[in-house]
């Protein structure tokens, strides 16, 4: 039963009494995500996005889901969106500004202490899709992996469960659900997958849904394997020297002694901010295939330099100490914090009077005594530019600007709630914009012998 299945995800995937944010559109899907999580006893508080794109069918969906949410007695938080808006400042496709927003707000959910994880209702051939998806975009086993039962806060407790079996479950269960006719408009690849392709592959192939399953259940399997290598390869073959925040990797001896050296180089090296041609540059250099290679060569990446001799790279890293947040008061130095009007902001605007020490938010950025805070760069930073669509790596935005390995290691990130709000003095995140419907602004100032 699929109750007994949800029961015993949360049993082995999650710690004890987790608080679970359930991502509720009203489709058959998260109705039986909810209805299931409340039935294993979970702490749930559904969530739901409103994205005014289908008329009355969007304020339908609404009306079923707090119609749901009162049957059962959980917390429901609807969130309306303006998708044009968005899309208005980052030219992304319909399809992409909701799902960025959706996950935006959710992620602030959980950084403002509403709940640990966040469920969302992937069923077995939502895998299956992103499965094919990925395979037409040419992923490795990352991407040929699909979709986790568990990806950090993001938990799927549906995955093995067909969209057969969740219908069913509903019904069982005396509940109905939504559909959105959008799903069913072949103007999605996903949704051609869905309609046309896998059906096809089903009629021709029985059973070939179920297959499909059972192999991304090994290629998850091969992806841990793969990882735990990778692992092994880098306590092999790199040394930190913690006093002296050097690090050294031995690039011959890899290559001399592993068969998929060429691979395993890239793994190893990936995380240190190295591009796929630096990467490349580095593996001829010390293979010999490179004829203009010399002693010495340096590799600059966004948070290092490292020069390669006698077949070992060498460079330095950030010490956690340099990379530690400090909480800090917005209204006090080095920050100030001016409130204005739109009036006050239209005419900032209209002089082109914007510098690289300030930053203008909707003031809601001020609501709800968020906790701020500053740091440096850790590997892995994102931010959602303002005026894009996305993410980018905070390193490639070091990159893009030409800072030195100084300017790396100084340069601040303000969060706020731990969501990167501000790279100071390069970019600020499309958090809290200020836009049409924006009634007051905030101006965060930083003082200039801080950047």
């Amino acid at each position: 039963m699929l109750e007994k299945r949800v029961t015993e995800f949360l049993s082995r995937h999650l710690p004890q009494s987790p608080r679970i944010l359930v991502g509720l559109s009203g489709g058959a899907d998260s109705v039986a995500l909810l209805l299931s999580l409340h039935a294993a006893g979970a702490e749930c508080v559904a969530a739901h996005c409103n994205f005014h794109l289908r008329g009355d069918e969007s304020n339908r969906d609404r009306r079923h889901c707090e119609e749901l949410c009162d049957a059962l007695s959980v917390p429901l938080l609807i969130m309306d969106f303006d998708v044009d808006e968005r899309r208005a400042h980052t030219s992304e496709s319909v399809e992409m500004a909701c799902r960025s927003l959706r996950y935006e707000w959710w992620n602030d959910l959980i950084t403002g202490g509403k709940a640990d994880f966040i469920a969302v209702g992937h069923h077995k051939e939502d895998n299956v899709e992103t499965f094919f998806l990925n395979l037409m975009r040419g992923g490795g086993i990352a991407g040929l992996k699909a979709m986790l039962p568990v990806n950090g806060t993001i938990i799927r407790p549906l995955l093995d469960v067909s969209r057969q079996e969740i219908e069913y479950y509903v019904k069982s269960r005396g509940y109905s659900w939504v559909t959105d006719r959008t799903n069913l408009e072949n103007v999605y690849t996903r949704n051609r997958l869905r309609n046309i392709v896998l059906p096809m592959l089903e009629a021709e192939f029985p059973g070939a849904v179920n297959s499909i399953v059972r192999s991304l259940a090994v290629l998850r399997d091969n992806y841990d394997l793969y990882t735990n290598a990778v692992r092994q390869y880098t306590d092999l073959y790199i040394i930190r020297d913690e006093a002296e925040h050097k690090v050294y990797i031995n690039i011959s001896g890899l290559i001399a002694e592993q068969p998929a050296s060429h691979a395993i180089l890239h793994e190893l090296l990936s995380p240190f901010g190295f591009t796929h041609s630096q990467i490349d540059d580095i593996y001829n250099c010390a293979s010999g295939m490179n004829a203009n290679a010399s002693s010495g060569q340096t590799f600059v990446t966004p948070n290092a330099s490292y020069i390669f001799e006698r077949g070992v790279l060498t460079g330095f890293f950030q010490t956690e100490e340099e990379a530690n947040e400090e909480t800090i008061d917005i209204n006090a130095g080095p920050f100030t914090v001016t409130r204005l009007t739109p009036q006050e902001f239209e005419a900032i605007r209209r002089a082109c009077a914007f510098d690289s020490r300030s930053i203008y938010l909707d003031s809601a950025a001020l609501a709800g005594n968020p906790q701020w805070t500053i740091r440096t760069w850790r590997q892995g930073d994102r931010l959602a530019p303002f005026g894009m669509k996305g993410t980018r790596l905070v390193s490639d935005i070091y990159s893009d600007a030409k800072l030195t390995n100084a300017q790396k290691r100084s340069t601040r990130l303000l969060l706020r709630d731990g969501v990167l709000i501000w790279v100071i003095g390069l970019r600020a995140s499309r958090h809290f914009a200020v836009t049409s419907s924006t009634t007051e602004i905030i101006r965060i100032t930083i003082a200039d012998q801080t950047r």
